[in-house]
């Protein structure tokens, strides 16, 4: 299913007019939410400002968006059976994002704190804030290109996170506290971008992360009581191993072993760089 489904939003307002060579018009569109089963939320997004936060309001998600009609197309669907939603803008020409930076496209979101959502960000040359704190994530995908982003986990996910996929295009990308994510799985992927994944927040238990890092920056930082165990590979790249104590093909941070929460951590880097930073 392709462009906007009536069926799939309660409100639609559409405005339009043109500045230049440009055509730019406002979409708003909300789904109202039925029942609090899971539900699956995908955000796409080409170019621009970003701003997504959690609502209270009964409603699945809501969207107030600004886009140039010449370059890009809005996306607004919900899938009945499955509880699934996609939501944001396609390239007007070939159907994929835009990989150039729109100035002046925006796109502001609000995704329910109610049921348990499946979220998968697909963000192209956007850049803003995304706040999740307080929402209920199952799981978490985040894939950007050109992007710069501040994401924050301000208070605790209000469920048990299965896993979360970070992968950093040419993209700078800060998490902050990470930790209240309440997931056991990390998995990242940095290519010529750079992630600052900070660790702090209410969780538990052990983390397992694994990371590939390309020519890019991969930065983890953890609270001072969380025990962290890396394994590094690297190539040409640089992982500085100050103040950690080496047994077997692991390095380890002091008082590991004490620790009542822990990092395990498989890092490979490739002419890039990778920081540990525990304080």
């Amino acid at each position: 299913m392709n462009g906007i489904s009536g069926a799939a939003v309660i409100g639609i307002t559409l405005c339009a007019w043109t500045v230049g060579a440009q055509e730019w018009r406002t979409l708003e569109s909300s789904r109202q939410l039925r029942g609090a089963g899971p539900a699956s939320v995908r955000v796409q997004y080409g170019a621009g400002t970003l701003d997504v936060a959690p609502t209270s309001d009964p409603v699945l998600y809501r969207m107030k968006l600004r886009y140039d009609a010449e370059r890009s197309a809005p996306i607004a669907q919900f899938d009945e059976d499955s509880r699934s939603v996609t939501f944001g803008t396609r390239s007007a020409q070939s159907g994929s994002w835009n990989g150039k930076h729109r100035e002046g496209s925006t796109l502001r979101a609000e995704i329910t704190n109610a049921a348990p959502i499946r979220l998968s960000l697909e963000l192209g040359a956007a850049h803003g804030d995304i706040h999740l704190g307080g929402l209920r994530l199952t799981d978490l995908s985040l894939k950007t290109g050109a992007t710069e982003l501040m994401i924050d986990f301000d208070t605790p996910n209000r469920e048990s996170m299965s896993y979360l996929d970070v992968d950093v295009g040419a993209a700078k990308v800060v998490m902050r506290r990470a930790g209240n994510a309440r997931t056991s799985r990390v998995r990242i992927n940095v290519g010529a971008g750079s992630l600052d994944y900070d660790l702090s927040g209410t969780w538990e238990g052990e983390t397992e992360l694994s990371a590939n890092v390309a020519v890019g920056e991969f930065t983890l930082r953890a609270p001072a009581d969380v025990g962290v165990r890396v394994v590094s590979k690297t190539f040409l790249a640089g992982f500085d191993k100050a103040g950690l104590e080496k047994r077997g093909d692991a390095w380890y941070t002091r008082g590991y072993d004490s620790a009542r929460r822990k990092v395990r951590a498989n890092v490979t880097t490739v002419l890039g760089n990778f920081d540990l930073v525990q304080r």
